[in-house]
C-alpha cells in the first residue's frame, strides 16, 4: 500500500517556540512493523554508531541503497519524503503556524526547486563537481535547491541528544516514532526555549540559559515535524538502561546553500 498524504490528520500543533506539528495516520501498524523488524534483522548493516549508542543507516550510503531496494515499505518512506509536492506541504503547514506569531523566524528566497535522489556519501569526484555547480547556478538564478536527507535509526540504553539546533542549510526537519517505547526510560523528544532572547543562537547553547517546556514520548506513528529555525533547540532525554530499542527515522528538507533566517 503506497503512503498517502491525505491520509494525514494534525495531532498537536505548536507555534511557541518554533513551529511543530505532530502528526499520525501517515502509517498502518503493519507497516511500522515491517520497518522494525527490517532494522531488528541481524544482517541489517549500518553505517555508524552515535550519540552514545544509536546505528544509523544513512541516505545515500550503500548501505541504504541495499536498505530500500531489500524492504519495500523502507523504499516507500524513502519516495514519499523525496517528493517536492510532500516538502511544499510540511513546509506550508509549518510556515502557515510560523507567520502567526508577532515575532519569527523566516527567510527570504523561496523559490524551491527540489533536487530528487540528490545526497550522496560516496563523496566520488563527480558528485563533488555537480554539487559545486549547482551550488554556482543557485547564486547566478537566485533559487533555492531543495534535497531530501534521511535516515533509519535505531538507539538504545545510553542514546542522547544534547539541546541543540540543526545545520544552518536545514529548512525543516522531521521524525517518525516506528513503535511505541515508554518516556520512563528516557527518549523523549525535548523543545526548548530560551530564558531571554539572545544576541547569538548559538548550535549547541549552555543548558543554563535555556528552559525545557514540552516533552513528545515516543508513541507509534507519531510524525514530528518542524522549522529548522536558529531557535528550534530540541534534544533528546538519556535512554536509561534497558534491553528495549526506539526504532525511527529522522531527516530534513535541505538546502544545498546555508538558509539566512531573519526575524520578523
Amino acid at each position: 500500500m503506497n503512503l498517502d498524504i491525505n491520509n494525514i490528520k494534525v495531532a498537536y500543533e505548536f507555534s511557541s517556540p518554533y513551529p511543530l506539528i505532530i502528526y499520525t495516520n501517515l502509517f498502518n501498524d503493519v507497516q511500522l512493523d515491517e520497518i522494525q523488524n527490517s532494522l531488528s534483522k541481524k544482517n541489517t548493516n549500518f553505517d555508524k554508531n552515535v550519540m552514545g549508542n544509536r546505528n544509523t543507516i544513512l541516505k545515500g550510503s550503500q548501505n541504504f541503497d541495499h536498505f530500500i531496494k531489500e524492504n519495500a515499505i523502507a523504499n516507500e518512506i524513502n519516495d514519499f519524503f523525496d517528493d517536492s509536492l510532500n516538502f511544499n506541504f510540511f513546509y506550508k503547514n509549518l510556515n502557515n503556524l510560523n507567520i502567526k506569531n508577532l515575532k519569527y523566524f523566516d527567510f527570504y528566497n523561496k523559490n524551491f526547486r527540489f533536487l530528487r535522489d540528490y545526497i550522496s556519501r560516496k563523496k566520488n569526484f563527480s558528485f563533488k563537481i555537480k554539487n559545486k555547480l549547482l551550488k554556482t547556478l543557485s547564486s547566478v538564478v537566485n533559487d533555492c535547491k531543495v534535497y531530501c536527507d534521511l535516515d533509519f535509526s535505531v538507539a538504545g540504553s545510553g542514546y542522547e541528544r544534547e539541546p541543540h539546533h540543526d545545520n544552518d542549510d536545514r529548512i525543516l526537519n522531521f521524525l517518525l516514532y516506528i513503535n511505541d517505547f515508554d518516556g520512563k526510560n528516557g527518549g523523549n523528544f525535548q523543545i526548548f526555549k530560551y530564558k531571554a532572547e539572545p544576541k547569538l543562537f548559538d548550535k549547541q547553547p549552555l543548558l543554563k540559559n535555556l528552559e525545557m517546556i514540552n516533552k513528545i514520548e515516543p508513541k507509534k506513528g507519531f510524525l514530528v515535524t518542524f522549522l529548522s529555525t536558529p531557535n528550534s533547540i530540541h534534544g533528546v532525554d538519556t535512554i536509561l538502561n534497558t534491553n528495549d530499542k526506539r526504532y525511527f527515522f529522522y531527516g530534513s528538507y535541505t538546502s544545498i546553500k546555508k538558509i539566512n533566517w531573519k526575524i520578523k
